[in-house]
């Protein structure tokens, strides 16, 4: 289980892209990627912050592999969002400033991005080093995880193009969300 992180992260890249390839018309498979690629980083967002609760909830051998790779479950949360981010400004605004800057949806795409910047702080000091150096202000950088999340919600639910449409989804992961947060507090309140 030493790679396993790596190896699921691989394999989901590659399932993603055979699954578009597959399952969607040719038209229709840039906003598939993009779509995916969003969601992926939105679900590994959440996925994160549920590692410790699930581990405090039940140690298994599975939970404590999770919290050691929680690390690099973190990276590639980054990776995806960095990819959805360089899909949307490559096919969406030809990386044109005034294209994004003047289209409709610039405050949910700003959201997005504010996020993605968010994680790129987080990801680059997800090191030793970086715990080390920063001491109690790294623990405080990375738990911008939270505004990161508020503002992935609200971008993806106000624009979400395949995954986010339906009511249903959104009430579901809102109500994930909303679990792992209320688990947290709580685990937070009795560590205390």
């Amino acid at each position: 289980m030493r790679y396993g992180v790596h190896v699921a992260f691989v394999l989901i890249v590659l399932l993603t892209y055979f699954s578009v390839k597959v399952f969607f018309d040719p038209q229709k498979q840039i906003v598939a990627y993009v779509s995916t690629f969003g969601f992926l980083a939105l679900l590994s967002t959440i996925f994160v912050l549920l590692i410790p609760v699930l581990l405090r909830f039940k140690k298994t051998s599975l939970t404590v592999y999770l919290s050691s790779e929680r690390r690099w479950i973190g990276i590639y949360t980054f990776v995806f969002a960095a990819i959805h981010v360089f899909l949307v400004y490559n096919f969406f605004f030809g990386w044109d400033i005034n294209r994004f800057l003047n289209h409709p949806n610039r405050l949910y795409l700003s959201m997005g991005t504010i996020a993605l910047i968010i994680f790129a702080f987080m990801t680059a000091t997800s090191n030793n080093y970086s715990v080390k150096k920063l001491g109690k202000n790294w623990k405080r950088l990375h738990l911008l995880i939270y505004p990161a999340l508020i503002l992935i919600l609200i971008h993806s639910f106000s624009i979400g193009l395949i995954y986010l449409k339906s009511t249903w989804a959104k009430a579901a992961i809102l109500l994930i969300v909303a679990a792992v947060l209320t688990a947290k507090f709580f685990k937070y309140k009795k560590s205390k």
